[in-house]
This record gives structure tokens, sequence and C-alpha cells, in this order.
């Protein structure tokens, strides 16, 4: 009997070989893949004090417009006041993202993320695979709003706490 072994019979055995290799072999493990992690309402205790936070800006703007009589920029300043303290509070006390507030040290995460030796930073993370490792870098974030030892203080004792229930700090809002 005679076999006939064209160029697809060749490639065929070529790709069969190769498959039986590739499982003798044993297969190279993942990559690590580390992403970097904090604690949110830390972020938002180290931003309200600093001189990121346009609060006190506003607040002359709002002793200006009162003193002019501008009745309407008055009550546009304390709307955004009332509103700016509100989105502080749910971020410092519960589990709300601070993209905005880190938006005012953006184009330092990237010095944040090599000295951690992280892929990613990300605010926390759902699931993660076994090549997945997480690194807490929310000393780090917290330590490029430049805070002062009393908010060094609050962060470290932030962490004993767990995150109020944002109905709970509506509902304390609203007292």
């Amino acid at each position: 009997m005679r076999m006939r072994t064209g160029l697809g019979g060749v490639v065929v055995l070529g790709i069969l070989a190769a498959l039986a290799s590739a499982r003798l072999e044993p297969q190279a493990a993942s990559p690590k893949v580390r992403v970097g992690t904090y604690d949110s309402r830390a972020i938002a205790l180290a931003y309200a004090p600093s001189k990121h936070n346009p609060v006190g800006e506003k607040m002359k703007e709002h002793a200006a417009a009162k003193a002019a009589g501008d009745t309407k920029r008055v009550k546009e300043l304390e709307a955004w006041g009332e509103k700016h303290q509100r989105a502080l509070h749910r971020q410092g006390f519960g589990r709300v993202p601070v993209d905005d507030l880190l938006a005012a040290v953006k184009e330092h995460l990237p010095e944040v993320a090599a000295k951690a030796g992280v892929d990613a930073i990300a605010m926390s993370c759902d699931y993660q695979a076994a090549n997945v490792e997480l690194v807490d870098v929310t000393n780090e974030l917290v330590a490029l709003f430049e805070p002062s030892e009393r908010t060094l203080g609050f962060v470290k004792d932030l962490k004993q706490r767990q995150p109020i229930d944002l109905d709970d700090l509506e509902k304390g809002h609203k007292d």
C-alpha cells in the first residue's frame, strides 16, 4: 500500500506534532498582574483640607457676592457649597468613587504606580484571578494631598471602621 502525502498532509502532521508537544511541556505560569487598590474614604479625608479643595475660594466669592448684594450669585454659591459638602460627606464616610478628587493629582498617579510596582490603580476589585495581586496604595495616594499629621491620624483611624451605608448617610444628612 502506497501512502500519498501532499502539502496538506504535512501541515496536518505538523499541527498534530505541535499539539502533542504542547501537552507534554509544562505550561508557563501566567505573569503576575499587580493592581493597586485604595480606600476611597481616605482620599476624601485627605482632599477635604487640601489646597485642591476649592471651598476656600468659593467662600471668598460668597462673601464678595454678599457684600455686593448679588443675591443670585450668593444662592448659586450656597447651592454649590451644599452639593459639594454632601458629595464629600458621602465620599468620606461611604464607599463612593473619588475619581473627581483624584483628578487634582492625576499627573502623579503613574509615579505612585511605578513606586508601588503596580500595573493599574483602582478603588476596589470585585474578582481577582490567581495571577492578580492586590497592593494597597492608599497611603501613597493620600500623601499626594500633602496631609497634616491630624489628617493622617483620621486616615489611620478610618482603617478600623467600616464604611457607612449610603442610605444611613442620607438619613443623617436630612436630620
